[in-house]
């Protein structure tokens, strides 16, 4: 395995740039290396991913140097796995993610298929079940429908959906980013952004050579090209495009602004959705090999099962109302007292369940309360969730955020262009300050999907696909990425739109607080006995000639837009 490649030795900054109170570390003055440094904050899904198509397009690659910064001290995938599928795997998270193969594939494009089935469950059917209004929620009523998924050949990837645990896949990611050349920096908490006007043709005998300072934790500052945000929910970059600037510094050759000192807009946090979810992997007996079992009908609650790959191994979650809104993350919690009281509930209950148990923050009796209250419960594969929790290795509960976010970058948007519809009046950054066309969000620093779209994680690698694609065909003008930052917004916003939706209705129908919702979840279940690669047709007609004519519905009906579509990065035809 290649090593983590870092260069430490800092340079004396160009004397046009503004000296910072902090060392700095100019990524494109530390080596030969002429390619424009790319720093991609967060080492998960869409950062790795966004990494490894720089690596692997040629023309990406001679112009970039991506480089990831995490503020982890240790990541899955840089040492060995011990077992790959067995519960002493090195960077196991106890959580899993299902990909779609509009997902899959751009994934298989970065040739990593071999690896992929070695971790990846294929699903090709989901089972649909109820439980009762009334009486003993004992699975008396049985199974009522059933998803088949089918792909179009021209997908160029078979099957539906792979269930896939997260800790393998980032450390996989993470493997193939640095056997490829990528550069990966630990303990690296970014605090700050500073964004750089470029000095004048008129003014500078050199051309510059960046225009973003990233601000870390450990006093140490690194300059590049472009800034991508890839830290997650609570994403410290997101922030970083909500606050207002001042100017910090000014010469005759270069202004700069940072976000601290500033007004920070309350619009950058997600929204909490009065849901939460306990999840965790189970190793409970169980014949399945192949289907995920997703269960509809337990009152004020929904749960679902994937079949994972190895031995015995599901991936459960629970979903329902809670009794309180969360508390503030743990990673973002000040108050040491609060993170010490959160430390002493897990491990106390870590300690009685005998596996690893995170509450997010909530207190003890409300969370042994939801461990009884479903243990009795009928479960269609393992018996009863009390089975299930018996033989997890972990269990993890955390409030549920949704969000979709407007503001993907740092451009100026002028009156006169065209916006998707999806920002709402909000443009952007205009007048003074931000601007420089330096700095973008993927995944989920760009928007918040509940887990009950699953699409959280396949949404991630659409972004960092698409945004490659995007500055490979929509090149900068100097260091100003702008008119690839406007098309990538352009593209991801209505399809934010649209799972956003997909997410909030298939929450609040599956967990079904109210009567007349569960009526509708219950009715509603039972009509998804289609294969899904032929829904479409199902629900359309032929026109003339064979040719399939549009309906008004389709848009949202149909999986063409959920799981037909192909994402790669190529050159495009353009006038």
């Amino acid at each position: 395995m290649a090593p983590i490649t870092a260069n430490t030795n800092a340079q004396s900054p160009p004397t046009s740039m503004p000296k910072s109170s902090t060392p700095e570390i100019d990524l494109a003055a530390t080596r030969t290396d002429e390619r424009s440094p790319v720093l991609i904050i967060g080492s998960a899904i869409a950062g790795t991913v966004f990494a490894l198509q720089m690596l692997t397009h040629p023309t990406l690659r001679a112009k970039y140097r991506p480089i990831i910064f995490d503020s982890a001290p240790t990541l899955p995938g840089l040492e060995s796995f011990t077992d790959t599928l067995g519960s002493e795997m090195t960077g196991q998270s106890g959580a899993a993610i299902a990909l779609t193969r509009q997902a899959m594939y751009p994934l298989r494009q970065l040739d990593l298929g071999p690896e992929l089935d070695e971790i990846a469950q294929n699903t090709e059917q989901i089972e649909m079940f109820r439980q009762p209004f009334f009486g003993p929620q004992d699975g008396s009523q049985k199974g009522v429908s059933s998803i088949t998924f089918t792909a179009p050949p021209e997908i160029g990837v078979s099957g539906g959906m792979w269930a896939i645990e997260r800790g393998p896949l980032q450390g996989l990611l993470i493997k193939k980013v640095l056997e490829r050349g990528g550069e990966i920096l630990l303990d690296k908490r970014l605090v700050n952004i500073i964004e750089h006007a470029p000095p004048s043709a008129s003014t500078s005998d050199h051309p510059p050579t960046s225009s973003i300072e990233a601000v870390f934790e450990d006093k140490t500052t690194y300059r590049g090209t472009l800034l991508i945000g890839a830290d997650g929910a609570w994403s410290t970059v997101r922030k970083h495009l909500f606050t207002t600037t001042t100017t910090t510094t000014t010469t005759t050759t270069t202004t700069h602004t940072g976000s601290n000192p500033g007004t920070v807009d309350p619009a950058w946090k997600p929204d909490f959705q009065n849901l939460q979810i306990v999840h965790g992997i189970s190793h409970a007996p169980t014949s399945d090999t192949k289907a995920i079992i997703y269960s509809l009908g337990l009152r004020g609650a929904g749960f679902a099962t994937w079949t994972m790959k190895g031995h015995n191994r599901q991936y459960w979650t629970i979903y329902e109302a809670p009794v309180a809104p969360p508390p503030p993350p743990p990673s973002r919690q000040t108050h040491p007292e609060s993170r010490a009281r959160s430390a002493e509930t897990d491990e106390a209950l870590s300690q009685k369940w005998g596996m690893q148990v995170h509450c997010g923050g909530y207190d003890r009796a409300s969370t042994e309360a939801i461990v009884e209250r479903y243990r009795p419960v009928w479960h269609p594969s393992a018996g009863t969730f009390g089975d299930l929790f018996a033989h997890s290795e972990k269990f993890i509960r955390v409030g549920l955020w949704q969000k979709r976010f407007t503001r993907l970058s740092n451009v100026r948007w002028e009156r006169h262009e065209t916006l998707p519809k999806e920002c709402k009046g909000d443009r952007g950054v205009e007048g003074e300050g931000k601007g420089t066309g330096g700095i973008v969000l993927v995944g989920d620093a760009g928007r918040v999907l509940m887990p009950t779209s699953g699409q959280g994680a396949a949404f991630a690698i659409e972004d960092a696909t698409v945004l490659a694609s995007c500055l490979l065909n929509y090149p900068p003008e100097g260091l100003d990425f702008s008119t690839a930052l406007k098309e990538y917004t352009r593209r991801r916003l209505p399809r934010y739109r649209r799972m956003e939706t997909v997410a909030s209705f298939a929450a609040r129908l599956s967990v079904g607080r109210t009567w007349l919702q569960r009526v509708l979840r219950d009715y509603v279940s039972g009509l998804f006995s289609v294969p899904m690669g032929d829904v479409a047709t199902a629900l359309g007609e032929d026109g003339e000639g064979g040719k399939r004519t549009e309906r008004w519905w389709e848009d949202w009906t149909s999986d063409r837009w959920l799981l037909g579509e192909r994402f790669e990065v190529k050159e495009e035809k353009r006038e």
